[in-house]
This record gives structure tokens, C-alpha cells and sequence, in this order.
């Protein structure tokens, strides 16, 4: 698995998200959203990683990527766990969303330390205080 998501997500091989996507179960009818790319990275590749992956359920992209914070595959885990913030909300309409939503189903490749998938909480969180808020990864 590693070597997989190390052609696809380093070397950009595109094709590879038809396989990954092969590994997912039925997702719950929960309100979907996956953990963006980095800027420089889906300059970089071409694509969102992500997205290519989950790209056949109804996706609600709520989250942006901060540029400029670099790869996390280049962090230690200490650096990893010591990082920043790294998303905030996309421009959508949140008092029409926040009503009506109330489970959150955060997509994501890898789990590594989980710094991720906390600050996308956290984030969401905010906007969203009263949802249930639970992720998904392909691999760990």
C-alpha cells in the first residue's frame, strides 16, 4: 500500500485513484467532505488526490487548504503534531448549511498522526457546532 500511494500521490499517476477507490466500502449517507489538497500540490500533480479517489459520492468540498504550509510527508512526526492550523472554511453559505447539518463524514488518503483530520474538525466544528463529526482514510 505504501508503494501505491507513493506512485500516486508523489509521481501524480492519476490512474491509480481507480484502484484506491476499489478499497471503499459503502460510505453512510452522511454529508461528505473531503480533505483538500494542498494549492501547490494539485498544481503540482494536476489533480485533487482526494477528490479523484471519492470522486463517485456527492462530495461537499466545505474545507480550503491554507498555501504555502508544505508537504506533510516532509514533517516528522513531532513537526507534524506541533503544526498549525492548516484549513479554513470555503466561501459558501453556512447559515443555510448549519441548520440542516448534522453528520459530517471527513475523507481523507492516510491516517498518520491524525493532526490532520483534527484541525479539518476543528475547523468544521466552528461552523458546524452541533454535527457529528467522524472521518474516513483509506490506509493507516
Amino acid at each position: 500500500m505504501h508503494d501505491l500511494m507513493v506512485q500516486y500521490k508523489r509521481y501524480g499517476d492519476y490512474q491509480l485513484a481507480q484502484v484506491l477507490a476499489s478499497f471503499l466500502p459503502p460510505l453512510p449517507n452522511w454529508l461528505l467532505v473531503p480533505i483538500p489538497t494542498s494549492p501547490e500540490h494539485q498544481a503540482k500533480r494536476g489533480f485533487d488526490t482526494i477528490e479523484a479517489i471519492f470522486g463517485n459520492y456527492a462530495l461537499k468540498p466545505l474545507l480550503t487548504k491554507i498555501p504555502g504550509q508544505g508537504a506533510q510527508g516532509m514533517r516528522s512526526r513531532q513537526e507534524r503534531l506541533e503544526a498549525e492550523q492548516g484549513f479554513v472554511l470555503a466561501d459558501v453559505n453556512y447559515p443555510i448549511y448549519n441548520r440542516s447539518i448534522s453528520k459530517i463524514l471527513l475523507l481523507d488518503d492516510i491516517y498518520t498522526t491524525g493532526r490532520t483530520l483534527y484541525h479539518a474538525r476543528d475547523c468544521l466544528r466552528r461552523a458546524f457546532p452541533s454535527a457529528k463529526i467522524k472521518s474516513f482514510t483509506i490506509c493507516r
